[in-house]
């Protein structure tokens, strides 16, 4: 597959810069090559405003339900519209099925990575990221557990994407370059702290604790810094 974003999300993305304020990106003249970006999703507004703007392609992580369209219009048709916004079933349902053509065709297009959670396919999801960043591409990954949240600081993170270091290691010999990326509403900035990196011979539960802290404590500085 050609590297890039396809012609539909390239398209809509264009389209949708028009209307939306436009962000500054700030990056780190420290990462060198391709990087496993970790953000905070912010209720939407975190992956939203970095595919928007952010000046180099990048892979997100999204999860599967929303690569394919029948489980995306069960998602909303059963937990976005009904739980989350109170929608009535007969308004839900004709409206997620209408929804989950373009959402689908816009996240293919966009290169999205499926995260398959509790399940034993979340391997897949560690190969194709391993196949991305061996072929140059960025990863964007948000591992809010509180994804709806608000507030610009970071709360509590899943820790299984940090196993993509056993993986890539395994694959290469180097490590994941992991690097905290924060977005500023009120600065309209994307901006990016210090590369981080698992330690050579260290073993990796322990090393994945302490990156772990290493990149919840940078996002946190960002979000302090410049944040609301």
């Amino acid at each position: 597959m050609a590297k890039g974003y396809g012609l539909f999300f390239k398209s809509v993305r264009q389209l949708v810069r028009f209307v939306y304020p436009s962000y500054k990106a700030q990056i780190s003249g420290e990462i060198a090559g391709p990087a496993v970006y970790v953000s905070h999703h912010r209720n939407l507004f975190g992956p939203f405003v970095i595919l928007l703007w952010y000046p180099e392609f990048i892979r997100t992580w999204i999860l599967h339900v929303f690569l394919d369209r029948k489980s995306c219009s069960r998602q909303y048709a059963d937990y976005t519209f009904t739980k989350r916004f109170g929608f009535p079933r007969a308004l839900a349902n004709p409206a997620a099925f209408f929804l989950s053509f373009m959402i689908t065709k816009l996240l293919k297009s966009g290169r999205g990575i499926p995260v398959f959670r509790s399940s034993r396919k979340i391997i897949r999801t560690f190969q194709e990221s391993v196949e991305a960043l061996k072929n140059g591409e960025s990863i964007a990954i948000y591992p809010d557990i509180d994804y709806t949240d608000n507030a610009a600081g970071v709360k509590g993170m899943y820790e299984g994407f940090l196993y993509l270091e056993k993986y890539f290691y395994k694959e290469t010999g180097r490590h994941v370059q992991f690097v905290p990326l924060y977005a500023s509403k009120t600065k309209r900035l994307l901006v990016t702290g210090t590369p981080v990196f698992f330690r050579e011979g260290e073993d990796f539960r322990t090393e994945k604790e302490v990156v772990y802290e290493k990149l919840h404590k940078a996002l946190n500085r960002l979000a302090a810094q410049y944040g609301e």
